[in-house]
């Protein structure tokens, strides 16, 4: 059973994403509730979408934290979507949040951070060191654990990746693998064995000029 503080978040998070809905939060919500597979909103700037259930909650998630230091964000983000196909938005919005969320973490830190966004890619910048995502390229689940959530966010983790080679064994679209790069690894070997995911790893390390410091090896362990 839910403890009171976390089921007061979890309302709040429901309510955050009607930041990016103009039309059908609310049936949406209940689809949600009733684990329906697909929903239908239509979001702002954006246009109607047809949403996993999946990503609406990931929608609610990055926009419930990325609100809470930037409140104007997530509709700010939404008027650049606009540019976007309206299918592609969703995931757009969810990887600008996710990296927005952990920008403002890392800002609250005292770290120089930035976020420049494009309809054909989301970047962070952390005291000079970038990184980039082609929004086509990311799995929502593991980019919203480890930005947002910060499942690496342990001290001893984070101060032993400085200077080191790092190998990354099931890289996935290389999400971790970036998030070793801004933490100041010197050299990623990220491998993975669906070629399909070896692709979009590939695509995600060019985008942010990375390919001096992680290696994408399309290879089962």
């Amino acid at each position: 059973m839910l403890s009171l503080a976390k089921a007061k978040e979890k309302a709040l998070m429901a309510l955050s994403v009607r930041r990016l809905i103009e039309r059908g939060w609310l049936t949406a919500l209940l689809g949600y509730l009733a684990k329906r597979e697909e929903l239908s909103v239509r979001l702002k700037y954006i246009g109607d979408v047809r949403l996993q259930r999946t990503t609406f909650g990931a929608l609610a998630i990055t926009t419930y934290y990325a609100s809470k230091c930037w409140p104007k964000l997530p509709e700010d983000l939404a008027k650049t979507g606009r540019l976007l196909k309206p299918q592609e938005g969703p995931l757009w919005l969810v990887t600008a949040l996710s990296l927005a969320s952990y920008a403002c973490r890392l800002q609250a830190s005292g770290n120089r951070v930035s976020i420049d966004v494009s309809p054909e890619r989301v970047g962070l910048e952390v005291n000079g060191v970038s990184v980039a995502f082609n929004p086509s390229c990311v799995n929502i689940g593991s980019l919203i654990e480890i930005f947002e959530e910060g499942e690496y966010e342990v001290p001893e983790v984070l101060s032993g990746l400085k200077g080191r080679e790092v190998v990354d064994v099931g890289a996935s679209v290389g999400d971790t693998a970036l998030y070793f790069v801004i933490n100041r690894a010197r050299k990623v070997i990220a491998v993975e064995p669906l070629p399909n995911v070896v692709k979009c790893a590939e695509e995600n390390v060019r985008l942010c000029g990375a390919t001096d410091k992680v290696k994408v090896i399309n290879a089962a362990l």
